[in-house]
C-alpha cells in the first residue's frame, strides 16, 4: 500500500466564519430505506472577519440522517453585498450522539454537533474573487434545537507549492 500523506508540509489559514440560521422547510421524510431526510430553509444569517459583515439572505441545505447517526449536508446560500453578491455551497458531515437517528425521525434535531465541511464559492465581488475554484474547507457545528450552522471557512495551501 502507499503513503498517501502530502510529502509537503501545508497550511490552513482562516478566511471567515459564516453563521446560517436554519428552519424546517417541511418534517423529516422517513425513515426512507436506512435515512432520513431533512429539509431546511436557509432564512437568514451573517459572515464576518473578511471585509465588512455581510448578511445571507436565503438558501436551503437538504440534510441527510443515516443509521450510523452521520447527519451529512447539502446546502447553499447567497451573501448579499453592495460590491458584488456570493454563492456559498457546503457539503460534509456532522456527526451526532447515538440515538439521533430515532430521535431525528421522531421530529427531534440534534443538539450541537460537530460539523466538517467542503466549501466552494463564486463571486464577483473584490473580496471572494480570490476564493473562486479554490478547495477551502469548513470546521464548525450543527445545532439543530436551535436552528444554527456555525462554521470557519478555511483555506488549505500545500507550502512551496505556488497558486
Amino acid at each position: 500500500m502507499h503513503d498517501i500523506r502530502s510529502r509537503r508540509p501545508f497550511t490552513c489559514t482562516p478566511i471567515c466564519r459564516v453563521t446560517l440560521r436554519l428552519e424546517e422547510l417541511a418534517r423529516p421524510i422517513g425513515p426512507a430505506g436506512d435515512a432520513v431526510f431533512v429539509p431546511l430553509r436557509i432564512v437568514g444569517g451573517r459572515v464576518s472577519g473578511l471585509g465588512g459583515e455581510k448578511h445571507i439572505v436565503g438558501g436551503a441545505d437538504i440534510a441527510v440522517m443515516s443509521a450510523d447517526e452521520k447527519l451529512v449536508h447539502n446546502g447553499a446560500c447567497v451573501v448579499a453585498d453592495p460590491s458584488g453578491n456570493t454563492i456559498l455551497w457546503y457539503d460534509g458531515a456532522s456527526t451526532a450522539q447515538e440515538g439521533a437517528y430515532d430521535d431525528l425521525t421522531d421530529g427531534v434535531f440534534p443538539p450541537k454537533i460537530p460539523s466538517r465541511l467542503c466549501v466552494r464559492i463564486a463571486s464577483t465581488n473584490p473580496e471572494w474573487r480570490s476564493f473562486n475554484r479554490k478547495p477551502l474547507l469548513g470546521a464548525g457545528s450543527f445545532d439543530g434545537s436551535a436552528g444554527m450552522l456555525e462554521f470557519v471557512i478555511l483555506s488549505l495551501v500545500e507550502l512551496g507549492v505556488l497558486n
